[in-house]
């Protein structure tokens, strides 16, 4: 676990505070995963995103370095038709790890393999969501 971020936004790209749910699971390291008994289908709440990455509040402590794979159902209320939705998989990497007491911890995580479609979807929904 890590102290608290230093500044505000460390990501190159904007973020956008958010409250989606992110299905999640542990892919490295293995020993990580079996330790904590932890399955591929993890429940967590997405507090902010953006198109380099993305925070959670979940349960567990993951160190810096843990490679997730993270599922989401994004959904942008300013469009319309097929659209308006859209499921992502993610590849991502845990940037930092912040106890925020009673069990919950906020990961920080940086995307590793982002499509150019998933990327411009998050940048669009970004731009009109401010």
């Amino acid at each position: 676990m890590e102290d608290k971020p230093k500044s505000k936004n460390r990501r190159r790209s904007q973020r956008q505070d958010v409250a989606f749910t992110l299905i999640y699971g542990v892919k490295k390291p293995y020993a990580l995963r079996v330790r904590l008994g932890l399955s591929d289908d993890i429940d967590a709440l997405m507090r902010d995103l953006s198109d380099s990455g993305v925070a959670m509040i979940t349960k567990f402590d993951l160190p810096k370095g843990t490679q997730l794979h993270i599922k989401f159902n994004f959904i942008n209320l300013f469009l319309t038709g097929q659209e308006r939705s859209r499921r992502m998989e993610i590849a991502a990497e845990v940037a930092s790890c912040v106890d925020l007491g009673k069990g919950n911890y906020r990961i920080g995580m940086c995307f590793n393999n982002i499509s150019d479609e998933d990327k411009t979807a998050i940048r669009n929904f970004i731009k009109r969501s401010q």
